[in-house]
């Protein structure tokens, strides 16, 4: 049995102690809370995300370990804003996965590889754009994903679904944005 813990961010305490809360504790860019100088990080932080230009919770460990890191650095009076590419895994006995970017469900779904073999690379497009990718028992991939989603640039559904296309290819055969 697999039992799932926690979906709903646990923020009644910020919320009495008069910080804004959404869907978590909502957070600049910097991770600064809607009162100044108290900072939140990790699963129960919404932070406004540049890329996304939207609040964004990730609910994963790694998300934590690297919004901590840059909430302190904020706190030490650093300027730069938190804008790492969501990005969570997970292994399920024989079924490992890695997901990158932040996809919605109006995202148009697009697939490369093989759903019944479970080895795929499934895709989610706005306005042509790569905005997230998952991959299934296929490696080393995530890096290459993650710079397609950031070069904003417009791809041909079907030349994304075709695997002999290499994913490090795509963001320089795409249209510029």
């Amino acid at each position: 049995m697999i039992v799932g813990v926690g979906v709903q961010p646990r923020a009644e305490l910020a919320e009495a102690a008069g910080l804004a809360v959404g869907d978590g504790i909502e957070v600049s860019a910097t991770l600064e809370t809607s009162v100044p100088g108290i900072f939140a990080a990790g699963d129960v932080a919404s932070a406004w995300h540049p890329f996304y230009e939207r609040r964004v919770r990730t609910e994963h460990w790694a998300n934590a370990k690297f919004q901590g890191a840059a909430a302190g650095r904020a706190m030490l009076g650093e300027t730069a804003s938190y804008d790492r590419i969501p990005y969570f895994y997970s292994d399920q006995y024989d079924l490992g996965m890695e997901y990158t970017g932040w996809a919605t469900a109006s995202d148009r779904l697009v697939v490369r590889g093989s759903l019944p073999k479970r080895e795929f690379i499934a895709f989610w497009l706005r306005d042509g754009r790569v905005v997230a990718g998952m991959n299934a028992n296929i490696w080393d991939v995530a890096k290459p994903i993650e710079r397609l989603i950031r070069s904003r640039a417009v791809v041909d559904a079907d030349v994304l679904a075709d695997a002999s296309v290499a994913i490090d290819e795509l963001a320089g055969i795409a249209a510029p944005a």
